[in-house]
């Protein structure tokens, strides 16, 4: 980073992550596919994860909550566009 560049903040990030979160709230408490995972982790904590893995490369991203999260944050549903949501704030 360049003196004359911002340092990176993670508004998105949290903004996305928040998002999910919301996203897998409902999923845990109405789609038995995600029956297994809401025994084990919070939403919270799924996100989080999730969240950092997108942003790292290491997640996938077929979920139907994180093709729900893209859809109510306007981000298309692609690596690229995730990945440049996350990094933009």
């Amino acid at each position: 980073m360049t003196s004359t560049e911002a340092p990176r903040t993670q508004v998105n990030l949290d903004t996305f992550c928040a998002t999910l979160a919301d996203q897998y709230r409902t999923l845990f408490a109405s789609d038995p596919d995600y029956a297994h995972v809401a025994s084990r982790l919070t939403p919270e904590d799924l996100a989080r994860k999730m969240t950092l893995g997108l942003d790292s490369g290491a997640a996938n991203k077929d979920g139907k909550a994180i093709r729900h999260a893209c859809r109510v944050l306007g981000i298309d549903h692609t690596y690229k566009a995730i990945r440049a949501y996350l990094a933009a704030g």
